[in-house]
């Protein structure tokens, strides 16, 4: 992770505090796992940090109604994917994290106690959205189920949508790389 530039960081879209907070603990999640239910228990716990950073962000008020439309439609997105993964977690005995109960919970909430404008939370969720495809990016190599390896592939894809729309209202390139790591383009 330290060959992030301050530039990489702020193309994800939330400058380079936000994003290296983001960039970070997101993908460390799934570093010292060892199994397909820590694997799955760690995509669980940011499922439900999703979840709670695009409630939060309804709550401010911040946002106009299409945005609002837009992150309610995405924490819906979450849900289910949160929802998804923890039957097979369940299967395998697992249990999934608590949820984040405030901004201060969970690191990469951190940020969403400085947002004042709505571009100020969209660039949060661009750089929440990244952070998570490079979690699952990562996760992808240590899955040992097909069956949930394509679950998490399917939920990387809705997570690249996410990304497309976001990227679009703040006026970015929606599909700045052929390939969508979560991770600086190489070159």
């Amino acid at each position: 992770m330290s060959g992030y530039t301050r530039r990489d960081l702020a193309l994800c879209g939330g400058g380079a505090a936000l994003g290296a907070s983001l960039l970070v603990h997101a993908p460390s999640a799934f570093a010292a796992t060892s199994s397909d239910a820590q694997v799955l228990a760690h995509a669980v716990g940011l499922e439900q940090v999703a979840v709670f950073a695009y409630q939060s962000a309804l709550n401010t008020n911040l946002l106009d109604v299409p945005t609002a439309k837009t992150f309610r439609l995405f924490q819906i997105h979450e849900e289910a994917h949160r929802n998804a993964l923890l039957t097979p977690l369940h299967s395998l005995g697992g249990k999934g994290p608590a949820r984040p109960t405030s901004p201060a919970s969970n690191p990469l909430l951190a940020p969403l106690a400085k947002a004042r404008t709505q571009k100020d939370l969209v660039a949060f969720a661009i750089g929440l959205e990244t952070a998570i495809v490079a979690a699952y990016y990562d996760a992808a190599g240590q899955l040992q189920s097909p069956a949930l390896l394509q679950t998490i592939a399917e939920i990387v894809g809705n997570e690249g949508q996410h990304l497309v729309v976001l990227r679009t209202a703040l006026g970015q390139p929606p599909v700045p790389d052929a390939f969508e790591t979560g991770k600086p383009a190489s070159g």
